[in-house]
């Protein structure tokens, strides 16, 4: 094969690879951006609409979830069940990790976790789970319509909780959008994560 001809072949090659490249490169669509991930993280950013529910919290209370997110104070939202035995133990006992990381800005982020499995996950089923991690931050539960409407407003519906997977939500109140944190994270890794975003 001659140069010229070798030359041209290459040039093709790159260039038929060139859209598979940009491809993968593109912005995520229906309003979502790519944020800089650490590693074993996927992260975008989303304006998510919170839907007009009433939850309970571990103590039986009454809360209106659009009040309590749409807080002065930073959110660091996540969804647990408290029967499950793989990722759940490990996303509450990294909120824990994080709270201690945090050290005395713990205080100034609200930590809330809701239940995907609110007919099993009463108030006090909550109450209980919440002291065996020692839990210090907002458990919610209520009617299982509610719930679910809460999941496909974050995208988080699996459609069964066999389907859970890992997912953290950050909300910075001076944002519009939320951060969508993918992926099992270490507490040094999420309050690295909350610092960088919510608190510088």
């Amino acid at each position: 094969m001659s140069a010229m001809r070798a030359a041209a072949l290459a040039t093709l090659v790159v260039a038929a690879a060139l859209p598979v490249a940009f491809a993968s490169d593109r912005t995520p669509s229906c309003h979502e951006t790519k944020a800089a991930a650490p590693p074993g993280l996927a992260v975008t950013t989303a304006p998510y609409a919170v839907p007009d529910v009433t939850l309970l919290d571990a103590s039986g209370r009454a809360v209106s979830l659009p009040t309590l997110l749409a807080s002065e104070e930073p959110v660091a939202l996540n969804f647990i069940f408290t029967t499950c035995t793989t990722i759940c133990p490990v996303m509450t006992a990294t909120f824990a990790q994080m709270k201690r990381q945090l050290g005395d800005d713990a205080g100034r982020v609200r930590l809330v976790s809701i239940s995907i499995d609110p007919e099993q996950d009463r108030p006090e089923v909550l109450r209980r789970y919440a002291e065996r991690f020692g839990a210090g931050w907002t458990f919610l539960t209520g009617d299982g319509r509610d719930v679910e409407r809460v999941l496909r407003a974050f995208g988080a519906y699996g459609g069964s909780k066999m389907n859970h997977r890992p997912l953290t939500l950050l909300k910075d109140p001076r944002q519009a959008d939320w951060v969508r944190l993918e992926g099992l994270a270490s507490g040094d890794a999420l309050a690295h994560e909350v610092r960088a975003r919510l608190l510088d």
